[in-house]
């Protein structure tokens, strides 16, 4: 929809301010012609007005005001930390100390990338395992 456009947001480092402040507060958001078809798949179960923007192609969006002007793109963040979350070890939320760079990011894409972080952490483990063993029968 027009009205969303093209968006990005950036932040270094996300601390747990920048998170509440600037973050968590975004709300989901749809675009109001898709509705129905969501609905008949079983999706948006819990979504309101209240807690939701919604967004149509030709009348822009339908319930302001928004929390930020790019609110659609902090909530894709929200979801990407969320799916994030999934990885969580270490005492770091499931973040990754990393640069995260996601180009129209969604549920999918987060948990693939979960899953992928996660064989590799479970392959650096297997091989740092395996090195300490052969170092002790060298012994």
């Amino acid at each position: 929809a027009p009205a969303i456009g093209s968006q990005w947001f950036s932040t270094t480092p996300l601390d747990d301010l920048v998170y509440s402040k600037q973050i968590a507060m975004s709300r989901t958001f749809c675009i109001y012609e898709e509705v129905e078809q969501m609905r008949n798949a079983g999706l948006i179960k819990g979504g309101s007005l209240e807690n939701a923007i919604v967004c149509s192609a030709d009348k822009g969006w339908l319930n302001p005001p928004l929390h930020f002007s790019d609110e659609p793109c902090r909530h894709k963040i929200l979801d990407l930390i969320g799916d994030l979350s999934l990885f969580a070890q270490f005492g770091n939320q499931g973040l990754p100390v990393a640069h995260i760079l996601a180009y129209k990011g969604g549920h999918a894409l987060h948990v693939d990338l979960a899953r992928r972080l996660m064989g590799m952490t479970i392959a650096a483990t297997t091989a740092s395992t395996y090195d300490e063993a052969s170092e002790q029968k060298i012994l």
